[in-house]
């Protein structure tokens, strides 16, 4: 059981499997070769694009939708306090505490993905480079998608900018 693509596929060229496929004339060592670096390329090209999408949508909507209602929250609390000072603002103190720090969060997460992305510049082939996008781009994804997530939950819908997971499970339109 080999759980990604990067570690699967140079099995593809193990010694039984070129033997078996050579034998019965399905694809030469050469093919092999070649549908390998395909695949693998065909592989990297693809969390490449998926992670500059997810680069995209954290800073030109989800972050500008989180400090939209940042705002909204810290000036409904600013009227709140000029019509009366001992008015209590728990909920939008607490509120901006938690977003300004998970708003934080995604622009770590996003450079740290940028941060992956760019070394990838300094692999060797195809193989060396499907390696490094499942150790290190995959779990920067991960990171970025997890603090993401986490900003759904607290964000107010109307500032969101996608469907939330309730809407794509259950609504019906």
């Amino acid at each position: 059981n080999y759980p990604t693509t990067p570690d699967c596929m140079p099995h593809l060229l193990d010694e039984k499997n070129v033997r078996m496929l050579g034998a019965h004339g399905v694809f030469s060592e050469t093919e092999l070769h070649s549908r390998c670096e395909i695949m693998l390329g065909n592989y990297c090209k693809a969390v490449k694009i998926e992670a500059r999408t997810m680069i995209g949508m954290a800073r030109k909507e989800i972050l500008p939708a989180i400090e939209a209602y940042l705002f909204e929250l810290s000036s409904t609390a600013e009227v709140k306090l000029k019509l009366d000072s001992s008015l209590p603002c728990a909920y939008e103190r607490k509120t901006v505490a938690a977003l300004s720090a998970i708003s934080d969060g995604i622009c770590d997460a996003t450079g740290a993905l940028e941060k992956s992305l760019a070394a990838l510049s300094g692999t060797n082939g195809v193989v060396e480079q499907s390696r490094a996008i499942c150790d290190n781009v995959i779990p920067a994804m991960n990171a970025l998608r997890a603090v993401c997530d986490d900003a759904e939950t607290i964000c107010a819908e109307k500032y969101w900018p996608f469907p939330t997971y309730g809407d794509l499970l259950f609504g019906v339109r």
